[in-house]
């Protein structure tokens, strides 16, 4: 009997050995995918963009496909160059882009990687408005509301003036991460140099006394004095806004965010400048500006950080870090 029942179990084991030995294992495919595009990180509708991709390989050296997958509407394409048109929708997406060897596909497995944009436009920014009182003016070619803090008029977004060359490399005042959409929205980022030629004829950059007294307006100390910081004032700068549907001062805690000078201060960020590379940080956390005083090779600025309602008074280099500038008079 037992005998007998050892034999079926020793064929099953058997039998079960054999599947395995058919089973095809298959490889991974080698390299990095090198994306040649000319999408930035940010982009608007309607704007058409291309992509071609390389760097995969096949380890047996057969040829290797691409096809990419677009988002929203999931069509998948595959072509040596791919067209991408940007859909009318704000947010996030990616372009999933998918490598799979040609010849030998039950060898290898796919590769995939996403490129990411995000789509921005006239909404993006939500809880800005136009306040009694306002007034107009036009700098560089661009309208902008302004407003009475103190004795001064201040315009009431970042000056957004760049200069570019004939290949459209920006040449004074630069865009955030180097795209041209988020220009408008978010205003340019100058160094300290070229903040003090941004605003036009008639206007003029705040030197820090000129900030300070726009901070005692927003509720400073009445004795704050110029590279002191302040205690207070920066919820009366800042304006609850959102970027995309997120809270841009998302983190802000015992801070009362009233916008009550009208200013309407955005997070937006600065940037260290290394042999003409900017890098960008702070976006949705800190709000900089450059003022026209300086402590010898330092220029100043005056920032804002999310979570407090302190106006600090910082020193930086004048050819190696880029803020915002506002423009009075």
């Amino acid at each position: 009997m037992k005998f007998r029942l050892l034999i079926p179990a020793l064929l099953l084991v058997l039998s079960l050995a054999s599947c395995k030995k058919e089973e095809t294992t298959k490889e991974y495919m080698t390299g990095l995918f090198d994306i040649d595009t000319d999408m930035p990180t940010y982009v608007t509708p309607g704007s058409v963009y291309s992509l071609s991709v390389s760097g995969v390989k096949a380890p047996d050296g057969t040829a290797v496909g691409y096809s990419y997958q677009a988002p929203i509407s999931q069509k998948t394409d595959t072509v040596d160059v791919y067209k991408y048109t940007v859909p009318d929708t704000l947010g996030t997406f990616g372009i999933t882009i998918t490598a799979y060897a040609i010849e030998s596909s039950a060898k290898y497995y796919p590769s995939s990687t996403t490129l990411y944009f995000t789509v921005v436009g006239d909404g993006s920014i939500k809880g800005l408005k136009r306040f009694p009182g306002a007034g107009a003016a036009t700098l560089h070619s661009r309208k902008y509301e302004t407003y009475r803090c103190g004795d001064r008029e201040w315009i009431g977004a970042n000056l957004s003036y760049i200069d570019r060359d004939d290949s459209g490399k920006e040449t004074f005042g630069h865009s955030y991460a180097g795209c041209p959409a988020m220009q408008d929205l978010l205003g340019a980022y100058y160094t300290w140099e070229e903040a003090q030629n941004a605003c036009p004829e008639g206007w003029h950059l705040p030197s820090d006394a000129e900030w300070v007294e726009a901070i005692k307006q927003a509720g400073g100390p009445a004795d704050l004095q110029p590279m002191q910081d302040s205690p207070s004032g920066a919820g009366n700068l800042m304006v609850k806004a959102t970027f995309n549907g997120s809270d841009m001062w998302e983190y802000y805690r015992g801070v009362n965010v009233q916008n009550a000078t009208h200013l309407s201060v955005l997070p937006t960020g600065y940037a260290n400048v290394a042999e003409g590379r900017y890098r960008f940080y702070g976006f949705m956390s800190y709000a900089v500006f450059w003022t026209s005083s300086d402590n010898g090779d330092k220029g100043v600025y005056r920032y804002i950080y999310q979570e407090y309602d302190n106006v600090y008074c910082g020193l930086a280099d004048k050819d190696a870090f880029a803020a915002s500038v506002r423009c009075i008079r």
